[in-house]
């Protein structure tokens, strides 16, 4: 190692010293009579002999004696690349740096796999004792087009750190199923309370989770807190933010729904196998869920509607009364006697095992047509028992069949027709009788199978039918 030893300065204050003693001491000599003026005298030479030996250039390097430059034993080349190439062989991943030491310059030159590896090869070889100055020439290795390094790294540290996190999220894990297990205790210890108050099974099972959630969310905050997630804890417990981030999903429809599932449960518009028409839909209740509302329709198909949107529509509940008002119309000829045909239908009504005889039938004048003497028969009928459809279908045969047996005329309607040119006409005299009268007559009454409501039929299907899987039957 070379070393340079810096020449030392002259000893200006000292000269100066010295020269202003001499002087000082002629002038003490020389004016040594005047007792008044010495002292001013003395300080007036020493201000000028400061300021002259202030005013004095420094020598320079140049005009002084040159000093000799010291050359101190340093390490050889060799052991300083052998032990640089033993420290990189330990570290490994250099297996490719190539290193050479000339007069205490360390070259470094080869590839390495990263960046941070040519720097670090740098600072060692800096470091390293007799080296005067390093020469870096690593460079990393070309990366190809689909380098798939990053993403190993990022794979192995993520697995490190989740090995780390493991105990912590398993301990995490078991707080939360105890809490959930916590929880479907505690609702069902408050179901069985409040069974005797609240009758409807929806309104039960919403009330007895909700004073069971707190149990819920205690466990969850105790989860988020071990698991270190201290903040979302927080946040879960004050509630704000599930309930905000489910609101803002787009789940107000669904809170839509089961709000009005709970109202339906309560107020029950309808229950199963009741025949409702809502809104532009109408059939047979089969179930109402905490989301929607199944019914069949009497052509078997399957209509799934929103609760909300049921809550809000009208409901027409057609069995809500067993006794449904039914009606047909038919017409008679002028000249027949409308008091004996009532008198007919009524007593034919009567001898019905399908009409109820309370409230009673009626058979009214409902029009007076242009060719005929309308009548409307109204009649009552248990509809849970028997279909309205058959029933009315069986009564205007008997009706036809008993008024022609008995000489009453079902007239056509009357139209006019005009003939320009005189055409001849013929009159047949002689009665013509229908043999087919005598056979109707004789028909059978349909048994009551025959005749059951629709309701039964429909629910037979329902149940051979896949119905969708809303949930449990809140009604």
């Amino acid at each position: 190692m070379f070393s340079y030893k810096r020449p030392e300065q002259p000893l200006r204050q000292s000269q100066m010293k010295l020269l202003f003693q001499r002087t000082l001491g002629l002038t003490v000599a020389a004016t040594g009579h005047m007792n008044r003026t010495g002292p001013l005298i003395r300080v007036f030479i020493f201000a000028v002999f400061c300021s002259v030996a202030l005013a004095e250039e420094p020598p320079s390097p140049a005009d002084s004696d040159p000093q000799p430059i010291a050359v101190e034993e340093v390490i050889s080349d060799k052991k300083i690349q052998r032990r640089l190439a033993d420290i990189l062989a330990a570290v490994g991943s250099y297996e490719e740096v190539t290193i050479t030491v000339v007069s205490g310059v360390a070259i470094l030159s080869g590839l390495v796999e990263e960046e941070r590896q040519i720097e670090w090869a740098k600072d060692l070889a800096g470091r390293m004792d007799g080296v005067v100055a390093v020469q870096n020439q690593i460079t990393s290795r070309p990366k190809g087009i689909l380098d798939l390094a990053p993403a190993r790294e990022e794979i192995e540290g993520f697995s490190a750190a989740f090995m780390r996190r493991l105990p912590t999220i398993v301990l995490s894990l078991t707080v939360l199923a105890i809490a959930m297990l916590l929880f479907f205790l505690a609702s069902f210890g408050f179901r069985r309370t409040l069974s005797k108050r609240i009758t409807s099974p929806l309104l039960l099972n919403a009330t007895a989770k909700v004073l069971a959630v707190p149990v819920f969310f205690l466990g969850l905050y105790l989860a988020l807190k071990i698991s270190g997630l201290a903040g979302l804890a927080f946040t879960v417990l004050g509630g704000t933010g599930l309930l905000g981030l489910a609101l803002g999903l787009g789940l107000k429809n669904s809170v839509e729904d089961y709000v009005a599932s709970i109202l339906l449960s309560i107020k029950k518009p309808f229950r199963p196998s009741d025949w409702v028409s809502i809104g532009e839909y109408e059939g047979i209740v089969q179930k109402v869920t905490s989301r929607s509302t199944l019914i069949i329709d009497f052509a078997g198909n399957h209509v799934l509607m929103p609760n909300s949107l049921v809550y809000r529509s009208t409901i027409l509940n057609r069995t809500a009364n067993a006794k449904m008002r039914c009606d047909f119309v038919f017409g008679l000829d002028f000249c027949d006697s409308i008091e004996a045909a009532q008198e007919a239908v009524l007593e034919l009504l009567a001898e019905s095992p399908f009409v109820l005889k309370d409230p009673e039938p009626w058979v009214l004048v409902d029009e007076l047509g242009g060719s005929a003497i309308n009548l409307r028969v109204y009649y009552w009928l248990n509809v849970r028992e028997v279909s309205t459809f058959k029933v009315t279908s069986h009564l205007q045969l008997e009706v036809k069949n008993r008024l022609l047996a008995e000489g009453f005329h079902f007239p056509d309607a009357q139209r006019e027709i005009v003939f320009t040119n005189q055409l001849p006409i013929r009159r047949d005299s002689t009665p013509q009788k229908g043999p087919g009268i005598k056979a109707v007559l004789g028909g059978k009454a349909p048994r009551l199978d025959e005749v059951r409501a629709e309701v039964s039929e429909l629910n037979r299907q329902a149940r051979e039918s896949d119905l969708p899987d809303q949930g449990e039957n809140v009604l």
